[in-house]
């Protein structure tokens, strides 16, 4: 019934009565249109949605064309390929189906509708899971299961903390491989498929042509977005936080599962509201524009950022320098660190990564008090946002490999950064407010003693959890140095402070060291002996490929 006039608008001539589908939109609408050219109307699409769905489909086509030319790639093969080609294929079908039910709303064969969704969705949906998973499988493998042969000396407890952590997708990382996965996927495709050939013999509004619309018929469909958003999601973000704070897909997780619950919102709301699906507005942004919107999104955040890496590594492994400096430069980076680190796992010497991690970490909590003497405020916002790496400070110092060994090099940079800075002792504390001062000195020195003993306990020794190969004597100052800082009563707070800045910096000299001759000198000669080979085979590299 028209809302201006109260008349009941007759059915469409040009629509065929006998359709149970049209019979069910025109019930659905009649109350919301005034003409028969307005039913009409609400069935076209605008022009502005031929051009964003083509646009989208261009960008998943060219991406993944991008993507697809590094087949062979190492990292590539490491995350599973096969679940960025189930990846592009359910994301292509998705968009033609949405696109062709937009355009040919009025003649669209439903059951064409019907099994698309039925194939599509499950790709879409589940290779974006197990592409997380297997994210998570790879970081539980660095992280967790490589130490389990190093911990020999370790207490009982930190072999319970480290090894029994529950993690909720544990038996993915353990049990299941991406073969195993795959083979699921497959066998709930085609009993989907089945369920759907079988659905049209039974259902009227399947076989029909036009004015598809959703219903019980779509059930494991919907059931599936379902779980997806509301379970999957919010599972896997409680297992990245248990991950360490620089696990890449942390970010990535909370930001897709934030966009996707939006979009499902607007499409479940817009699809449930005959004001809206009987409006001019469909024209414009149908359902199937947030389905496409989610497109945009996987596609972005996952196929891209992994060609992403892919380029950047390449890029960056084409101008490896064999020098310390060049050490510290690649250290710096990102993607390259995580990459080395995975190089680290293979050659069994993790540990020294962690380590240098670690104290770079342990060292920013110094750098946050700076802040209250630095004049120029740009060098004050440097020192807060130390990077991982020593190279903030290396870009102060003046580098020249001709100075000496390589520890006079690192001890020349850890002394430009301590004159540069004008000691942390005095200048890097003093602050206007005397009160303000002490209490900050004391919240700061109980967290870096906390810190200091975590991080003594974690690498120094041989009781330590993720013991490094450094000199005795270095051990024993460190582990003396501790004890009295523990128990020193005379010291000040800020003399304290400068001694524990200092007091890993022995075994970051040759931690460091033993990086750049044994593991950074291998990772440079296997990626200049590949840039002069690139078929060489790195399959047995790489395990668990697919």
């Amino acid at each position: 019934m028209s809302d201006n006039n109260n008349i009941i608008i007759e059915f469409p001539s040009k629509w065929d009565n006998s359709s149970i589908n049209a019979i069910n939109f025109y019930d659905r609408c009649k109350e919301f249109v005034s003409s028969e050219e307005e039913f009409y109307e609400i069935t076209k699409t605008s022009l502005f949605y031929y051009i964003f769905a083509i646009v989208v489909t261009c960008y998943v086509v060219i991406i993944n064309i991008f993507l697809f030319c590094n087949y062979k790639n190492y990292m590539f093969k490491r995350q599973c390929r096969i679940y960025y080609i189930c990846l592009m294929v359910g994301s292509l079908e998705i968009i033609s189906d949405s696109f062709f039910l937009g355009v040919f709303y009025e003649n669209y064969s439903c059951i064409i509708h019907q099994i698309t969704t039925a194939v599509a969705y499950p790709l879409y949906y589940v290779s974006i899971a197990l592409i997380i998973i297997k994210y998570f499988k790879y970081y539980y493998k660095s992280q967790i299961a490589y130490f389990s042969n190093l911990f020999e000396f370790a207490d009982a407890s930190y072999k319970d903390k480290i090894l029994n952590k529950r993690f909720l997708f544990k038996v993915f990382y353990t049990k299941i491989s991406s073969k195993g996965a795959l083979k699921v996927l497959f066998c709930y495709i085609i009993i989907n498929f089945i369920y759907s050939i079988l659905l049209s013999f039974f259902n009227e509004s399947t076989y029909s042509n036009g004015f598809c619309g959703t219903g019980l018929k779509f059930l494991p469909q919907i059931a599936l977005i379902f779980i997806f958003l509301f379970i999957f999601l919010p599972l896997s973000l409680i297992e990245a936080i248990k991950f360490d704070d620089k696990f890449k897909m942390k970010k990535t997780i909370i930001l897709f599962s934030i966009l996707h619950i939006i979009y499902y919102i607007s499409y479940f709301y817009e699809s449930g509201h005959p004001n809206i699906t009987c409006s001019k507005l469909v024209q414009y942004i149908p359902p199937g524009f947030f389905v496409f919107t989610s497109i945009i999104t996987s596609t972005t955040l996952l196929t891209l950022s992994m060609l992403r890496d892919i380029i950047h590594i390449n890029h960056q492994n084409k101008n490896l320098k064999s020098t310390f400096k060049g050490m510290l430069e690649f250290l710096e980076d990102k993607i390259q660190f995580r990459e080395f680190g995975e190089f680290c796992r293979n050659e069994n010497c993790v540990e020294n990564i962690l380590f240098y991690q670690e104290y770079w970490k342990y060292k920013r909590l110094f750098n946050k008090t700076e802040r209250y003497s630095l004049n120029d405020p740009l060098r004050s916002q440097e020192m807060l946002d130390v990077p991982s790496s020593p190279i903030a400070t290396s870009k102060i110092g003046d580098y020249n490999t001709s100075r000496g060994t390589i520890l006079s090099e690192v001890t020349s940079i850890s002394k430009s950064h301590l004159n540069d800075n004008t000691s942390v002792k005095g200048s890097t504390i003093l602050t206007n407010e005397s009160s303000k001062h002490a209490n900050n000195n004391k919240n700061l020195i109980e967290t870096i003693e906390k810190e200091a003993k975590t991080f003594a306990e974690n690498f120094i020794g041989r009781k330590a959890i993720y013991e490094i190969n450094i000199q005795h004597n270095i051990i024993v100052s460190i582990n003396e140095k501790l004890e009295t800082l523990m128990d020193e009563h005379e010291l000040s707070i800020e003399e304290k402070i400068d001694e524990y800045y200092v007091l890993f910096d022995n075994a970051y000299k040759e931690v460091t060291n033993n990086i750049y001759l044994n593991s950074y000198s291998n990772y440079v000669h296997q990626k200049n002996k590949e840039s002069t080979d690139p078929n060489k085979s790195r399959e047995s590299k790489i395990t668990n490929m697919c």
